[in-house]
């Protein structure tokens, strides 16, 4: 199939975490608009594609409480300087979607998570974006806390 470069663009810039959506994107965009009949554009496949780009401004203790309830840590735990493996990776994936879902910087991102440095915060977002792309299990995981940070922060 033929598409236009401005579909093709829209779509790979909306799903660019891995492949796999990326295909799924293009087979949702490509089903609906052969059921429907309608022209390829971008204004027709938005809507069904829906980019999962979109995220809700939510706040540091909805994202730790959120994350220290999926892995079964404590809050203390996630701003405390704990190395175990389970406390040390539920702590980056939160920093990871702090800075997702928080208008916060490096440094007040770090300072919610028990005064780490800006340096650790930012090695933590680079480490779980690169898990992101190789982990399934973890890109599923990071989608659902994802959506019940954006459920929890549009019921507040």
């Amino acid at each position: 199939m033929r598409l236009p470069r401005d579909v093709i663009e829209y779509i790979a810039s909306s799903y660019n975490s891995n492949v796999r959506e990326l295909e799924g994107a293009l087979i949702r965009a490509v089903a609906y608009l052969s059921i429907t009949g309608l022209p390829m554009t971008v204004e027709n496949i938005a809507p069904v594609l829906n980019p999962q780009t979109e995220t809700v401004e939510a706040s540091p203790e909805v994202v730790i409480a959120i994350v220290a309830e999926e892995f079964d840590v404590s809050v203390e735990d996630l701003k405390g300087n704990s190395r175990r493996r389970e406390i040390s990776l539920a702590r980056q994936i939160g920093m990871y979607l702090m800075r997702q879902h928080t208008g916060l910087s490096l440094p007040k991102v770090g300072e919610v998570f028990g005064g780490k440095d800006h340096t650790t915060v930012l090695y933590s977002c680079d480490k779980i974006s690169q898990l992101r792309n190789t982990d399934p299990n973890l890109s599923q995981t990071l989608r659902q806390l994802s959506d019940r940070i954006n459920l929890a922060s549009r019921k507040t």
